[in-house]
């Protein structure tokens, strides 16, 4: 098997997930949307978040959803126009407060930097926007070390889809088989299989247990630090 590509999932993988985006939402609830803060973390819980560990249950829409699903379960009566303007709320007029809380879970410029020394593309497949996720990558020093970002707004489907896997290989002139996809969730677990990727590589940064990833992935990591190690043996 000859892997050429590396296709990361972003939040809990590169980003610490509940340190940044916990104390994000429910900020914004409160403060953008006039929601008390008991009514906020009622609305959090619903959607996935856990009090118990202040985290998120692993595959819910926090954690593996996009920003549309996520209006779109809170405000089930909103048309397609309300539908948009929460999203570019939520994506845009809070994009300096996540830049402010955006957590890496380890120094990303050396370990990308060492994978681009080894000769492989990167590229970021995320169900986050793309003006989010660039927004959040060019805060942390990374975004040029990127060949591509590919978010839930940029293709047809987002994750699982496979659609991400397809359209990364297709920009980089690889067979989906070279690409190995590597994310903190069973939906990139399942990305990697519906759009035909050589490896799934889980990592246990994010949300999910090792019962909740490993079945599903060919490798599965404590982290992205053991990804380079890991490439060079296969």
């Amino acid at each position: 098997m000859t892997i050429r590509g590396v296709l990361f999932d972003k939040d809990g993988t590169l980003i610490d997930v509940n340190g940044t985006w916990v104390p994000i939402y429910r900020q914004m609830l409160c403060e953008q949307f006039g929601i008390e803060p008991t009514e906020a973390n009622r609305m959090m819980e619903r959607v996935g978040y856990n009090p118990d560990t202040e985290g998120f249950h692993a595959n819910s829409i926090l954690a593996a959803g996009t920003t549309r699903q996520l209006i779109e379960y809170w405000w089930p009566d909103l048309n397609e126009a309300e539908i948009l303007e929460k999203v570019r709320m939520i994506d845009v007029d809070y994009a300096p407060l996540s830049k402010s809380l955006l957590k890496p879970l380890m120094p990303l410029v050396p370990l990308l930097q060492e994978l681009k020394a080894m000769k492989f593309h990167l590229g970021l497949a995320t169900n986050d926007s793309h003006y989010s996720a660039c927004n959040h990558l060019n805060h942390l020093g990374v975004l040029d070390l990127f060949d591509e970002v590919i978010a839930a707004d940029t293709v047809p489907t987002p994750k699982p889809s496979g659609d991400m896997i397809r359209r990364f290989a297709s920009t980089v002139g690889l067979k989906p088989s070279e690409i190995a996809m590597v994310g903190d969730n069973a939906h990139d677990m399942e990305e990697a299989r519906n759009g035909g990727a050589g490896l799934a590589i889980g990592v246990l940064t994010g949300n999910a247990d090792h019962e909740d990833i490993a079945h599903l992935a060919d490798h599965t990591l404590h982290s992205i630090a053991e990804l380079p190690g890991l490439l060079r043996s296969i």
